[in-house]
């Protein structure tokens, strides 16, 4: 029995697992896109790198910081440069489906967990 036990789990992958391996798939199509082409064609390199530092989590006013730029020149930019704005729309959509995509990751490791237990339980107690 324990050796059944043992040959079923081991065939399973956990949730951790899926989700680090979905995770570096995401990063890995990500960073390709970043160096084999240009997702924000029409635009200054300033802008661009505006662009991927938003995506990568930086707020407005670092990312400004970064660019040694005004705190506003975000907004600015977005307010007078329709192809920034359009790009920075792409950019919030892409950030929000990225949350949805963790949450989703992290629901599916919750029920993973409980279909586990249920699971080891029928295992222990046949009768179940």
């Amino acid at each position: 029995m324990q050796n059944q036990l043992a040959t079923k789990q081991e065939s399973y992958l956990t949730t951790d697992q899926i989700q680090k391996s979905v995770m570096n798939l995401m990063q890995a199509l990500h960073k390709r896109n970043d160096i084999f082409g240009n997702p924000y064609p029409g635009l200054s390199a300033e802008k661009q790198t505006a662009l991927v530092l938003i995506k990568s989590g930086y707020s407005y006013r670092e990312t400004a910081k970064e660019l040694k730029k005004n705190h506003t020149i975000i907004t600015q930019w977005s307010k007078n440069d329709p192809k920034f704005k359009q790009a920075l729309e792409q950019v919030k959509t892409d950030i929000q489906e990225s949350i949805r995509m963790k949450t989703i990751l992290s629901q599916l490791s919750v029920q993973e967990m409980t279909s586990t237990s249920q699971m080891n339980e029928e295992l222990e107690d046949p009768s179940l």
